[in-house]
């Protein structure tokens, strides 16, 4: 067969061994060995994790010992306490599930998250003169106001914002999991798994951090005497789980086991995030999963955050109000619901100033779309609409809010095999400041610097694509399927590899020879595809495929035969459950691939 995709392949001996001992199909046994997981004692081990194993012991890792001496003796002194979190779903749970532990242990802690469209991410300025302010501290003196400030998902690089602290007597334990700059700051601890991390959580996020940092609190208050209430980890851990999910970490080592022990203890979830559950789906049912976490909730909690307080989200995480609970998750879906409106309206802009509208081969190097903030580019939505775009051309995107005086934030977004924080430091000259991810980052631009930063921007983002090989350019193929793998029972056995996420995607197949009997568009715009196909073995199965709503015509044109690239997903309708194709990207000899 004609190599289409990137074919994973693995040692058939050892997959014929795992398929027998946990009765898979081969295919997803082989996919396990590509994983990595190469034996029966591996695939055991992932597939049966246990919470404490899978843990660890949370003072290994770097810097919590330390945090927790320093807490705990705030707590004795009854020292008033912040926890300074930042307005993404990471940051909101972050924040929530520290100040709750933080209260139950008996310390007085309050928290507060910055406002994105005056006070910018993470640890600023503006949101600590507010922050003082809402502790009526005007002029901050020793004695007054919080002792002590703890970040959560922010604050690695507020270099001069963590010695203004210092200055007003503030101590400060700075937890994230940002990629540092040169100079860290001067706080009391850092808890970052890039600056230093314990094997297994090299990749938490802030949540996961915050988690790990309540867990050692636990153990020490228990072992000293000082608490004796229960566990905090059960009602804590779905918000903790949500949250590594929708932040796009690797699900590996200790991300799995904080996402597989959230979807199983998902009863024991807050009054909140139930409400908000039963909202997204409304009188539907929905089996809990990572998607579940990724496209339901996740999104909406963000709206808050994006659209105007994360606050909003903060309560709705933190209340035992059912009533109030109902009528905040209501809030965040209509916040949501206003999001997408902007959103489309943005990327609608964004498309035809880079010339996207009929073809994705104008673009060299990177995208980058900008506009005046007062003219509806909304730093709320700048990030999802930069993902969009990169998902569309395969290249690094970046969308720019300009303010009246020139300057402007903005977001990147960039794909496997990229490097954005590295493409921005050869920038920096351009740049207020930036940071982030490899995949995902923001940026203040310098007044009059727009033009140079598009040209320079492509540049660096050119030179990285140049030095990948022909396999990081490919889409991935993880194995084909046959038609009569495509079932329920198939389905079913692929979830017991969940959750999928970063790191451990769902399995995306292929599928040959495929033609299409009816091809239509979907959506009340008509943004997405719905195709219906005859396989081999006669029967018409469903597929659907986002955002591709303007293939519909050239897809008509020729009906096939193709091979697919799909993800295997459930549909449940009606009391009637079936499989469809989640379709990833199309293949034929006449038209080449289409993605």
């Amino acid at each position: 067969m004609e190599t289409y995709w990137l074919e994973s392949v693995c040692d058939e001996e050892s997959a014929l061994a795992i398929a027998e001992a946990f009765e898979l199909p081969l295919p997803l046994a082989r996919l396990l060995v590509v994983r990595g997981h190469t034996s029966t004692e591996k695939v055991r081990h992932f597939l049966e994790e246990d919470l404490l194993k899978g843990l660890g012991k949370p003072l290994d890792f770097p810097g919590i010992s330390e945090s927790v001496e320093r807490i705990w003796s705030a707590i004795h002194a009854k020292k008033r306490i912040v926890v300074y979190g930042d307005f993404d779903v990471d940051g909101v749970v972050a924040t929530a599930t520290l100040v709750t532990a933080l209260q139950r242990l008996g310390a007085e802690v309050s928290p507060f998250l910055p406002l994105r469209e005056t006070e910018g991410y993470g640890l600023t300025l503006k949101g600590l003169q507010r922050c003082l302010r809402e502790f009526s501290c005007q002029v901050v003196k020793k004695g007054e106001g919080p002792s002590l400030l703890i970040t959560v998902d922010c604050g690695i690089n507020s270099v001069a914002e963590v010695e203004w602290l210092n200055q007003q007597g503030i101590e400060v334990i700075i937890t994230d999991h940002h990629e540092p700059g040169p100079t860290l700051p001067t706080a009391s601890v850092i808890v970052n798994p890039r600056v230093a991390y314990a094997p297994g959580a090299e990749a938490l996020c802030g949540s996961g951090l915050a988690f790990k940092l309540v867990y050692a609190l636990v153990e020490k208050g228990r072992s000293m005497g000082w608490y004796t209430g229960t566990s905090l980890s059960g009602d804590l851990l779905p918000g903790v789980g949500l949250a590594t999910v929708a932040d796009v970490v690797p699900l590996k080592g200790e991300n799995r086991t904080l996402v597989t022990h959230a979807l199983r203890q998902w009863n024991r979830a807050s009054v909140g995030l139930k409400a908000l559950l039963s909202r997204a789906v409304q009188n539907g049912r929905e089996e809990v999963s990572a998607t579940t976490f990724a496209f339901l909730l996740g999104p909406r909690i963000n709206a808050a955050g994006r659209m105007g307080s994360a606050m909003i989200a903060y309560e709705l995480l933190t209340t035992c109000d059912k009533d109030r609970a109902a009528q905040l998750a209501a809030e965040l879906h209509n916040l949501n619901a206003e999001r997408m409106t902007v959103e489309k309206r943005l990327m609608a802009a964004a498309r035809l100033q880079c010339g996207l509208e009929e073809t994705k081969e104008k673009s060299v190097g990177a995208v980058v779309a900008a506009g005046p903030k007062d003219e509806g580019w909304h730093e709320g939505v700048l990030g999802i609409v930069a993902a969009r775009l990169s998902e569309m051309t395969g290249l690094p995107s970046v969308v720019i809010a300009l303010e009246a005086d020139g300057t402007g934030r903005g977001s990147v977004r960039a794909g496997e095999g990229y490097q954005a924080v590295e493409a921005l430091q050869g920038l920096h000259d351009l740049l207020l400041g930036f940071g982030g991810h490899a995949r995902a980052a923001g940026l203040t631009l310098r007044s009059g610097c727009l033009e140079a930063f598009c040209q320079r921007f492509k540049v660096e983002c050119e030179k990285q694509r140049n030095q990948m090989d022909e396999q990081q350019r490919r889409l991935k193929c993880d194995g084909w399927l046959s038609p009569e793998d495509l079932t329920l029972s198939f389905h079913d056995a692929q979830q017991r590899l969940a959750p999928f996420g970063e790191g451990h995607g769902i399995p995306r197949w292929g599928l040959s020879d495929v033609s299409f009997e009816q091809v239509a568009p979907m959506g009340q715009a008509g943004d997405h595809l719905q195709l219906s196909m005859r396989l081999r073995d006669g029967r018409l199965i469903r597929g659907v495929w986002f955002r591709r709503g303007h293939l519909v015509e050239k897809i008509r044109t020729d009906p096939g035969p193709y091979h697919l690239l799909f993800e295997l997903q459930r549909n449940d309708f009606r009391e009637k459950s079936t499989v469809e194709l989640r379709m990833i990207a199309l293949a034929s000899t006449s038209k080449g691939v289409l993605h």
